[in-house]
């Protein structure tokens, strides 16, 4: 076990997620930095920047953008499309090349790039990676952070930054209660990321998909290239599925901040008006537009303007917004056309367990209902935004002693303008939030473009905080990457 040196004290970051938030702001906080620090990323996978989404092991899921358009570095756009050329990465998926001159890999090969862009800091040891989960972080009074780990060791930090991504989703209260009341169980797959998590599946299984959204179409391509040919049916409340990209290459087109629209209605309006006005237009540019101005779209909007068009809008801004790779969507197509896959707008109002077999209620609309049978159930209803102070427990510690809060919105934590951590009108100097939790202020923040700007904003921040921290007199026991 390695003791640190802390007799000559320079400013330590922990950073507590290592997906590809926590991966990017090590990074460039380390490559930009003018002056030393320590960096460490909590992190229990074994590599730094895979996290939930680029750590995906099915070849079958793709990145949702062409490889063009992602990079750790957005003063190098084609970085990860050159490593790609440079290292080969696709030399055994011809399939991720298309017609048009595109690029959709894997996901795990983005995540294999991060790794490589880190793979220097962490040599030489100016970036740490500790495998390990944080199980609680208090501050001691004028005297920095503390970070324990689930085996009770500690370490000390100058600055924290949670990085840490949004819980998984909790299946339909109906949907366990019947599940777990039944002797003979069926199959459900509530966390279908995990590593063959859809294997219990026949092929020939009737299969019911609660939600409709990227997750649900990884489902049907892991089926469908493990020899699915059963039934699928996706249902969510509005029965929207993801969409795909425009044929070729388009501009962003449209304008939708000036001047600002104060309602989320008068938001639609302009929408449906621009997309009236421009029919010759694939409906990709204007929502490419869109993506680039949200952040001002999103900081005219009053909190109760924000809220409905959480409630009302966002469902069809997500399905437009998050497209799926060609690849996908054409196992989709397929199926849909053989009749295998149905995407349904409705909602479980019953679950029953008869014979080995789910038995569904579905409601659609006011008046029509569905009973159906299915051998096998997989929930894909999307991130519990609301739910993170509550399923982690260091945040929920940290909530619990007045240092942070849900954003007002529900869909993160309650940031400032520079993401330092807030609650109420009060901010904590020293603790920030990156990635995705902090999108409640700024709106955008899902899509890997807008949390890498994220990440070097964060960097130039934290690199400007004082490097004037009180001593640590505390005694304490570090540890060094296992």
């Amino acid at each position: 076990m390695a003791i640190m040196n802390t007799s000559s004290h320079i400013p330590h970051v922990a950073i507590i997620g290592g997906g590809f938030s926590g991966a990017a702001l090590a990074w460039h906080l380390t490559r930009n930095s003018n002056r030393p620090k320590r960096i460490t990323v909590f992190e229990p996978r074994p590599f730094l920047g895979a996290g939930l989404a680029y750590g995906a092991t099915d070849p079958q899921h793709r990145v949702n953008v062409p490889a063009t358009r992602m990079s750790i570095d957005t003063q190098q756009p084609d970085d990860f499309i050159n490593w790609i050329k440079q290292t080969n990465a696709l030399a055994n998926d011809p399939a991720a090349y298309r017609p048009d001159g595109s690029v959709f890999p894997a996901r795990s090969v983005f995540g294999r790039y991060i790794a490589d862009r880190l793979a220097p800091f962490l040599h030489t040891g100016q970036v740490i990676h500790l495998r390990q989960q944080v199980a609680s972080v208090y501050k001691r009074a004028n005297e920095g952070w503390v970070i324990t780990d689930g085996q009770g060791r500690t370490i000390s930090a100058d600055i924290v930054v949670i990085a840490t991504s949004h819980p998984a989703p909790q299946p339909p209260k109906l949907l366990q209660d019947a599940y777990l009341g039944s002797a003979h169980r069926p199959v459900l797959v509530t966390n279908p990321w995990q590593p063959n998590a859809l294997d219990s599946i026949g092929v020939s299984d009737r299969v019911l998909i609660v939600g409709t959204g990227l997750s649900m179409a990884d489902a049907v391509v892991t089926l469908t290239a493990c020899g699915h040919t059963g039934g699928i049916t996706a249902v969510s409340r509005r029965g929207q599925r993801s969409r795909g990209h425009a044929a070729g290459s388009v501009s962003p087109v449209g304008q939708f901040i000036s001047p600002p629209s104060r309602t989320a209605l008068q938001l639609l309006r302009r929408i449906r008006y621009e997309l009236a006005a421009n029919p010759h237009l694939p409906w990709q540019a204007l929502f490419d537009r869109i993506r680039e101005q949200a952040p001002d779209i999103w900081a005219a909007l009053s909190l109760a303007e924000r809220k409905r068009l959480i409630r009302h809008v966002r469902p069809f801004w997500d399905t437009h917004r998050f497209r799926i790779a060609p690849q996908v969507e054409e196992v989709l197509h397929t199926r849909e056309r053989a009749g295998t896959l149905e995407v349904l707008a409705g909602r479980l109002t019953d679950v029953q367990v008869e014979r080995g077999r789910f038995v569904i209620t579905i409601r659609r609309g006011a008046t029509t209902v569905r009973h159906e049978a299915y051998n096998a159930i997989i929930t894909t209803t999307g991130p519990a935004h609301d739910a993170i102070i509550h399923t982690v427990p260091f945040i929920h510690q940290l909530a619990a002693a007045g240092l942070v809060e849900m954003d007002a919105t529900g869909l993160g934590l309650h940031v400032d303008a520079i993401g330092r951590a807030c609650v109420g009108s009060r901010h904590e100097n020293t603790l920030f939030v990156a990635g995705p939790l902090a999108r409640g202020l700024f709106g955008e923040l899902m899509g890997l473009p807008e949390v890498t700007r994220y990440a070097e904003k964060l960097a130039v921040t934290l690199d400007a905080v004082p490097s004037s921290f009180p001593s640590l007199h505390h005694s304490e026991q570090e540890w060094a990457a296992t």
